[in-house]
């Protein structure tokens, strides 16, 4: 295969012409549920501030931060007070809309420094990371071309509708999908170097959901923690998982909201048994789910105009590079 085929299939599947109301729509969802559902608990920012001269682990963000304004004049409560209301403001004009790169991007900004910070007392939790990342690529491709504040005074302004297709308007899904294909990947690769095949006894998932469980409430974690040949059937099926998402990246398109549908289901059983709140995650795949590929569920709802309406130009290649 010539080096100028692979180039078009590479840029076929990461910038296909898509929907700019999809990608309106994710926006809508995301901002919508940082705003609502994951927002920053002040209190916990302004406690870990009063209580702790020093960071545990400070990350690049909270590095650059302290050394730009030093760590008494920008890691104090009255600072982070500000900035939490400010970020807050930016996420409320981006959700309308209004100024929409710019909103995006300082309520990614906001965002990121939040995280940084939590994670800088030896805390981490891929989860939060994955979503400030979505935030901030909302923010660097036409998000705002329908939905929004800006669209209406365009089309007011000069009588024209937005862009109804972009070809970066399925970028940030696409990169979410690979860096969930690596987080999976790095969560099997982990469990395997540092427990081998005795992560997959059944004992050890046992364990760690019984004491889960019990401490989060969740009776189910506590019935499945004493079902040891299901615990073993679960976790060899969590090990093949996480080793294997990644091949969503490479098969036909078609079996990828079955990929995205497992995933799901996964997430939602790891909360129902032992109380692991990977919400975000949950979030991001559900939007992977409805609109990476909207034309598989169209289809399925017998709606063919609409399938054939969202799907992408004739000929271009669906398969990854």
């Amino acid at each position: 295969m010539s080096s100028r085929r692979w180039v078009d299939r590479w840029n076929a599947w990461w910038f296909p012409p898509s929907s700019t109301l999809n990608l309106a729509l994710c926006r809508i969802v995301a901002v919508a549920a940082q705003l609502v559902w994951f927002y920053p608990d002040l209190g916990e920012h302004i406690n870990f501030l009063r209580k702790n001269h020093e960071f545990l682990d400070p990350q690049v963000i909270t590095r650059i931060l302290a050394a730009v304004f030093s760590r008494e004049a920008f890691f104090n409560p009255t600072t982070f007070t500000v900035l939490y209301w400010a970020t807050f403001a930016f996420g409320v004009l981006a959700l309308v809309g209004l100024f929409t790169r710019l909103s995006l991007f300082l309520f990614a900004s906001g965002t990121w420094i939040f995280v940084a910070h939590l994670f800088s007392y030896g805390d981490r939790h891929h989860t939060e990371a994955l979503f400030a990342i979505f935030l901030m690529l909302l923010a660097l491709v036409p998000s705002g071309e329908r939905l929004s504040v800006d669209a209406a005074l365009r089309r007011r302004r000069t009588g024209m509708a937005g862009e109804q297709t972009s070809e970066l308007a399925i970028w940030p899904l696409q990169l979410i999908l690979v860096l969930l294909g690596l987080t999976y990947l790095s969560a099997g690769m982990a469990k395997m170097l540092h427990s081998g095949l005795r992560w997959m006894n059944g004992y050890t998932l046992q364990g760690h959901t019984l004491a889960d469980a019990l401490s989060r409430g969740h009776p189910f974690g506590v019935w499945l923690a004493q079902q040891h040949t299901l615990a073993i059937l679960l976790s060899v099926f969590t090990i093949a998982f996480e080793l294997f998402f990644w091949v969503a990246l490479v098969v036909p398109r078609r079996w990828l909201p079955v990929f995205l549908m497992m995933a799901l289901l996964f997430q939602v059983g790891l909360y129902v048994t032992g109380g692991y709140d990977f919400f975000q995650h949950m979030v991001l795949l559900g939007l992977l789910l409805l609109f990476l590929e909207p034309s598989w569920w169209q289809r399925r709802l017998g709606s063919r105009e609409l399938a054939s309406a969202s799907s992408l130009e004739p000929g271009v290649p669906r398969t990854a590079p």
